[in-house]
């Protein structure tokens, strides 16, 4: 199959609904698929909304090509939660996947964000090119997470991406970064100019986990630099690379870890190439 949904005058492709789902190239079985789409647009306001976007996902022995230029998700309102797929392999299907940006956008409380970019869980293959993704939320009580390209099972996974990042403003938020952890007898190999985490208020949490195997896995990351920043009070930060677990293999280059925070009660950790 395959399909072109080229911008029209600049128009994006736009839904606004209580539950809104946008779902490009997908490939099931031994199906192909192979997809384009300038720009796509989810906005919602209100309560207990909920956003999904899918892109490029093969299951079973499918295959499945996407080229994407600009995928946006906003909400405003509280209880919401956006999910966004993108490459990702379940089984022994293949996915090929460029895409320019990725935006994630809620403010309110109570809310959840969730990106899952090139993971594959089986023996399949993941291949994708990001320009940059990110994930914004103002309120309290919210959650991000962002997992590119991790592997579960013997599958393989080749992510390269401009830069990841996730922030946050309030109290009592989390942020979760999983980047290129191999879990299994597969191979993740990942490359990404920077990771980005900013929190302002209180008793907020940032985990960023890059590399770490489990398992006879091998993980082969690239990382220009990771900067966890939070400003206020007993605020927490986790960084976590190259560590392995029941034997693997991890080769994880990281230019630079930056950790800064301005407050009280504040606590980071670093835990790099543990056995």
């Amino acid at each position: 199959m395959k399909t072109h949904l080229p911008r029209a005058a600049g128009a994006p492709i736009l839904a606004v609904a209580v539950a809104m789902a946008f779902t490009a190239g997908q490939a099931t079985a031994q199906s192909r698929s192979d997809t384009s789409v300038g720009n796509a647009l989810q906005s919602q306001t209100g309560l207990a909304s909920k956003q999904r976007a899918d892109i490029g996902t093969a299951s079973g022995g499918g295959s499945t090509r996407v080229n994407l230029g600009t995928v946006r998700q906003l909400q405003g309102g509280a209880l919401q939660k956006q999910t966004l797929e993108a490459g990702n392999v379940r089984g022994s299907g293949q996915a090929d996947v460029r895409v320019g940006t990725i935006n994630q956008i809620q403010g309110g409380a109570l809310n959840s964000q969730s990106a899952r970019i090139g993971n594959v869980d089986g023996s399949g293959r993941s291949k994708v090119q990001i320009g940059n993704a990110t994930q914004i939320q103002a309120g309290a009580l919210n959650r991000q997470r962002m997992e590119v390209g991790n592997v579960t099972g013997s599958g393989r996974s080749d992510v390269t991406a401009g830069s990841l990042n996730q922030v946050q403003g309030g109290a009592l938020n989390d942020q979760k970064m999983e980047i290129g952890n191999a879990r299994g007898s597969g191979s993740a190999k990942v490359r990404v100019g920077s990771v980005n985490q900013a929190q302002a208020g209180a008793m907020n949490r940032q985990t960023v986990s890059i590399g770490n195997t489990s398992g006879g896995g091998n993980s082969n990351v690239t990382v220009g630099s990771v900067v966890q920043a939070q400003a206020g009070a007993m605020n927490n930060q986790v960084v976590e690379i190259g560590n392995n677990n029941s034997g693997g293999t991890t080769n994880v280059s990281v230019g630079a870890i930056v950790q800064p925070q301005a407050g009280f009660g504040q606590t980071n950790k670093v835990r790099i190439g543990n056995r």
